[in-house]
C-alpha cells in the first residue's frame, strides 16, 4: 500500500513538472526583457546628455546599442509571458503584427539617429532622437500597462 502512494505522489509530481518548468523559463524570459527595456532607458539617458555635449560618436554607439537590442525583442516576448511582475498586455499577442511594426520602426529610427550622430549634423541628430523617442513611446502606449503601485 505504502508503495502505491509513493508511486502517485512521484507520478504527480512528473505530471506537474512540465509546468512549474514553464513557470520558471516565463518568468525568466520575462527578466530578460526587462533588463533589456531598462538598458535601454539608460543608454537613452546616456544620448540625451551625449547630446547636450555634441558627443555625437557616444550617441552614434549608443543608438546602435538600442536598434541590436531591437533584434532581441521577438524572442523575449514569448506568447503569453506576462505576469504579476510584467507590465506586457496581452494586446500584444493579439496585435503581433502590429506590435513587431512598432520594434521595426523603433530600429529604424535607431539606425537613423546613429547615421545622424556619424555626419555630426546636430539639428538633425536632435530632429532623430525625438523620433526615437516617439518610435519608444509609440509601442508604450499601445502595448505596456500603466506602472504598478507600491504598496
Amino acid at each position: 500500500m505504502r508503495q502505491v502512494k509513493i508511486f502517485f505522489v512521484v507520478l504527480t509530481c512528473l505530471l506537474f513538472l512540465p509546468g512549474i518548468s514553464q513557470l520558471f523559463a516565463q518568468c525568466e524570459v520575462i527578466e530578460k526583457r526587462q533588463k533589456l527595456m531598462n538598458f535601454n532607458i539608460k543608454v537613452t539617458n546616456a544620448i540625451r546628455k551625449a547630446l547636450k555635449e555634441n558627443d555625437f560618436a557616444t550617441i552614434e554607439a549608443k543608438a546602435k546599442q538600442i536598434a541590436a537590442n531591437m533584434d532581441k525583442v521577438p524572442d523575449l516576448f514569448p506568447k503569453g509571458s506576462t505576469s504579476d511582475k510584467s507590465r506586457a498586455k496581452p494586446k500584444i499577442w493579439e496585435e503581433w503584427v502590429s506590435f513587431n511594426e512598432k520594434r521595426i520602426a523603433l530600429r529604424t529610427a535607431a539606425d537613423a539617429l546613429a547615421k545622424a550622430a556619424m555626419a555630426g549634423d546636430k539639428s538633425e541628430v536632435k530632429a532623430k532622437y525625438k523620433a526615437l523617442g516617439k518610435a519608444c513611446s509609440s509601442c508604450h502606449r499601445s502595448f505596456r500597462g500603466k506602472k504598478k503601485k507600491k504598496k
